[in-house]
């Protein structure tokens, strides 16, 4: 738990990705980890890492969905028109 708090406050004292404080969050906090290593990357909220997860728990999964939210396929096929 000392461990967690210390991470936890060298974060900011919320999650590393959306930064939301743990006070709003009811300390439903994660401690992410590589699941190829094991080893520690941060606490996330819920969401965060849910999201992280959703999207293949990689570097390439998240390029794909910022690709995605820059280049969206409806906006290329309207000016396709």
């Amino acid at each position: 738990m000392e461990e967690f708090d210390e991470l936890l406050e060298f974060q900011g004292g919320g999650c590393a990705i959306c930064s939301k404080p743990i006070k709003e969050l009811g300390r439903r906090m994660n401690i992410d980890h590589d699941h190829k290593n094991g080893k520690v990357r941060g606490i996330l909220c819920s969401g965060c890492n849910t999201g992280l997860g959703h999207l293949g728990d990689n570097v390439e999964g998240l390029k794909k969905a910022l690709y995605y939210l820059e280049n969206t396929p409806f906006d290329e096929y309207a000016n396709a028109r």
